[in-house]
């Protein structure tokens, strides 16, 4: 009964320092091997599958997850396309019948990207939803968040995304990529 006792109360002295010493908005993410994650935030931990890769003809595998997308409905959904890597690429959210494409420019260095991405946007008359600066890995103002307001059916969208692919994020229709969708 002495044991149960002490790890009962070890275990809630753990959990009440976590809660403590860990920052309300600070996050910590592991990268599991198979490629899915596990995220540590102040009240709680979410496990990530890995995304769907597709070693060649990435384009040709977009369409479906853009109607998986658009499909209304209450919750949270995510459609994350970026090469292997992870440097090229971009995020679709959608909350409500509402869509958004996102799209990260670290700054100073990305100046040409970011004028790039405003122009495209505005020659559709597409004005941004979100532009902001955020930190990344403690740096302020490292990083600009530019998230656009997107409409259509699957097709216009699936149209748009592989533009944005190709014309911002510089990847090719044969390139692999890196899908990963998600509700919430």
């Amino acid at each position: 009964m002495k044991v149960v006792l002490l790890v009962l109360l070890g275990a809630i002295v753990l959990a009440a320092a976590y809660f403590l010493l860990f920052p309300s908005d600070g996050f910590v993410i592991l990268r599991k091997p198979n490629g899915g994650s596990v995220t540590f935030t102040r009240t709680g931990v979410s496990l990530e599958k890995p995304p769907d890769h597709y070693a060649t003809n990435g384009f040709e595998h977009i369409e479906s997850y853009v109607s998986r997308l658009l499909v209304p409905s209450g919750r949270f959904k995510s459609l994350s396309i970026f090469t292997p890597d992870g440097n090229r690429g971009f995020g679709l959210f959608a909350r409500d019948g509402k869509v958004e494409a996102s799209l990260y420019v670290e700054q100073p260095q990305e100046a040409e990207r970011e004028t790039a991405i405003r122009t495209f946007f505005k020659s559709m008359g597409i004005d941004p939803s979100q532009d902001y600066l955020a930190a990344n890995g403690g740096v302020p103002d490292a990083t600009r968040v530019l998230s656009y307001p997107i409409t259509g059916g699957t097709a216009e969208v699936t149209v748009l995304t592989k533009r944005i692919l190709q014309e911002l994020c510089g990847m090719s229709p044969t390139e692999a990529l890196d899908i990963s969708y998600g509700e919430k």
